[in-house]
């Protein structure tokens, strides 16, 4: 008994055509039935992706965490809150201004106060005797 048998091959490019057209053929055929159900569907799906935080479908799986929905959301609420910021600093200039001269005129008195202490400090610390160091404030009221 001698088995025969026929090896036929077809190429990709002749099987490749035949079933993209039965596939479009079907997606238009669920579409022609109700074009609101797959819209919907496809909308949902798009918006649900998992992406990063800047809405970027990461290579890294661990960083697509977040929904597209919520990733293009929060971009957008970051930068309104950018806009809102300059407009409120834009609009404060001068009394933001005003505060940092004067939170930077009571550092430096802070800095030459510390270091006068420390100075002092140092300075009695080299004396071979017993030290004691009394620091105290007074209000100008108290002078």
């Amino acid at each position: 008994m001698s088995t025969d048998t026929v090896k036929v091959e077809v190429s990709d490019g002749l099987i490749r055509p035949i079933i993209e057209s039965k596939i479009q053929a079907a997606i238009v055929a669920e579409l022609g039935k109700d074009p609101a159900v797959v819209i919907d569907a496809l909308v949902r799906q798009s918006l649900g992706v998992k992406t990063d935080e800047r809405g970027k479908i990461s290579r890294y799986e661990s960083d697509n965490k977040y929904t597209y929905l919520s990733s293009v959301v929060s971009v957008i609420i970051r930068e309104e809150t950018k806009k809102a910021l300059n407009e409120l600093m834009e609009e404060n200039r001068d009394k933001i201004k005003t505060a940092i001269k004067k939170q930077l005129a009571q550092s430096t008195k802070a800095d030459k106060l510390a270091g006068a202490i420390l100075e002092g400090m140092t300075e009695s610390l080299k004396c071979k005797y017993s030290n004691k160091i009394d620091v105290t404030f007074q209000t100008p009221e108290e002078r």
